[in-house]
């Protein structure tokens, strides 16, 4: 006999021990102990006070879950996005989604699509929700050469910058052991807008990064008008610096070990790179190929298809500090709002958005994804 069960014998007796005699209290004493084991004292205090039966609370069924299919599709298309970056995305999403042939979807479901809460959202996709935290170690260590001639920009400098100032920073793929040579990924992104881009190169020398760099540069929807870097050996060297005033580019470093300096780039290691990459070994040529084949991909999907929320605020009261976020926008968006951004660049922006179909493109990422991993 369960808790339960023994509230409910314990209900059903007690008017009847509150009208008995002293004989018949005795009797009912005893059955009850045998039944529930409780003892005589026990049972004599709760005849006289029975436990108040629970009200049945029956959870009404949301609106939403018509659309719960759909609602699920569009979360893993965006990447398994929490709500409050996947609400603001669902109007772009229904739009390319129903232009490619890939969704159909009635009126009445999309205008609970359309309405639809983020906290509803997150409540629905609870239960699917599935999180993976992998930690890796980081291998740059600090270059000392030419550190002290660069200058330095923290966090607090990017305030009000036209695009074109990145903060770039060096991922390593090398598994549990960083013996040999092995391939890297130099990460960027605009401060500004928050455009994403990357790229491998085999080894960490001057010349394959400042290789990757220009690639970079080159698919830039913008003029490259500033580096702003960790003091890694693969940034602090005369290569780079040759570099940077062939093509007028900044040249700036964050302060060693505070990583606060470079905060767009530091989230920017885990959600992109590690997130679709991973943590294994990659050091073949091969390797490198079908890696910058998925960051092609990944340029458009991240780019064009994946909301960023930036901080607006922080107000300290105290011990408490409350942080405000401005609402989720893509860098593609950023992009369009911008009015020093050229027109020539946003209609090409457009054009190109038009084309891109994201479960696709997901679908490609994820593929050049196992094909890494078979290597």
């Amino acid at each position: 006999m369960n808790q339960k069960e023994k509230w409910a014998v314990i209900r059903t007796f007690s008017k009847e021990y509150l009208r008995g005699k002293k004989k018949q209290r005795t009797e009912l004493l005893n059955r009850l102990g045998y039944v529930t084991g409780y003892s005589r004292k026990h049972l004599m205090e709760i005849l006289v006070y029975p436990p108040a039966r629970k009200p049945i609370r029956r959870r009404r069924s949301s609106c939403y879950q018509v659309v719960f299919p759909l609602l699920e599709k569009l979360w893993v298309i965006s990447n398994y996005a929490c709500g409050q970056r996947l609400v603001p995305m669902i109007p772009v999403y229904l739009e390319s989604l129903t232009c490619h042939g890939e969704m159909k979807v009635g009126k009445r479901k999309k205008a609970l699509l359309l309405r639809i809460s983020s906290a509803t959202a997150d409540r629905l996709l609870v239960s699917e929700r599935k999180r993976i935290a992998l930690k890796g170690r980081s291998r740059t260590k600090p270059g000392t050469l030419l550190k002290h001639q660069i200058p330095i920009r923290t966090w607090a400098d990017w305030d009000n910058t036209v695009p074109g100032f990145l903060e770039i920073d060096s991922v390593h793929h090398c598994g549990d052991s960083p013996s040999g040579e092995y391939i890297h990924t130099l990460d960027t992104t605009d401060v500004a807008s928050g455009w994403n881009e990357c790229r491998g190169h085999l080894g960490r020398s001057e010349r394959e990064t400042t290789g990757a760099l220009e690639v970079i540069r080159q698919r830039l929807p913008f003029p490259l008008r500033g580096i702003d870097f960790d003091t890694g050996g693969e940034f602090v060297n005369y290569h780079l610096i040759r570099y940077c005033e062939e093509h007028k580019i900044t040249y700036t470093r964050a302060r060693e070990t505070i990583k606060n300096d470079q905060p767009y780039i530091e989230q920017q290691n885990y959600s992109v790179v590690r997130r679709f990459v991973g943590y294994q070994r990659l050091d073949t040529r091969e390797q490198l190929v079908i890696l910058n084949q998925l960051y092609e991909k990944l340029s458009d999907y991240q780019n064009f298809f994946q909301p960023v929320m930036r901080l607006k605020d922080k107000i300290r009261d105290g011990a408490r500090v409350t942080r405000r976020y401005g609402q989720p926008k893509t860098a593609y968006q950023r992009l369009l709002e911008r009015e020093d951004t050229p027109e020539e660049t946003k209609s090409e922006l457009r054009e190109r958005f038009l084309t891109l179909n994201p479960r696709k493109l997901l679908l490609e990422i994820t593929r050049s994804g196992r094909k890494l991993t078979k290597r």
